[in-house]
């Protein structure tokens, strides 16, 4: 007897593995997911004046540096406004509202990403956009996790007047790597 007759056919125990296994009934399939409509605009120096502007005279919201509490890289992250009805937060939750823009900050530093997203949300909220994403990673690698864009993130959008929710996105968003957030309209 060789050693191939003692392995296993791979094909056969896949398919005994499989046995009684259903498929998932879902309206959408992968390939049919929507992808962001456009990348995050360029920001410019009149874009940054107008925000700086808008921070001093109290139309932008002021992000504090406080101490911020750490998140774990895979945990969700969740937070809604009183008033907001639970149908809406429930459709932000399950990625049922179009994202409409994204903003991902990988590579920032925790400076830069805070000016990005006070100025990324000010642009789309002028612009009317109901549901964003915000990509800001897991920090895996990081020992300090006072430190991750993931924590900061979470502690500058409760700031925020205009952020009405946000969430960790589902999975097929970004997961624990991002966040979807509903903005106020206008």
């Amino acid at each position: 007897m060789s050693d191939h007759d003692n392995e296993e056919d791979p094909r056969r125990l896949f398919e005994q593995a499989m046995q009684g296994v259903q498929p998932i009934k879902s309206k959408k399939r992968h390939d049919q997911q929507r992808k962001p409509s456009a990348d995050i605009p360029e920001s410019t120096m009149h874009t940054r004046r107008s925000a700086a502007q808008r921070t001093e005279s109290g139309g932008g919201a002021a992000l504090s540096e406080a101490w911020v509490e750490p998140v774990d890289p895979e945990q969700r992250i969740d937070f809604s406004r009183p008033g907001l009805q639970q149908t809406r937060l429930r459709q932000l939750r399950q990625g049922m509202i179009p994202v409409r823009y994204q903003l991902d900050l990988h590579g920032y530093k925790i400076e830069e990403a805070r000016e990005l997203i006070s100025e990324f949300l000010y642009f789309c909220k002028t612009q009317s956009f109901a549901c964003v994403r915000i990509i800001h990673g897991k920090s895996h690698r990081r020992t300090d996790r006072q430190n991750t864009l993931k924590s900061h993130v979470n502690h500058w959008l409760r700031q925020i007047p205009d952020v009405l929710a946000f969430c960790s996105a589902p999975p097929s968003e970004g997961g624990t790597g991002s966040v979807l957030v509903l903005i106020r309209k206008k």
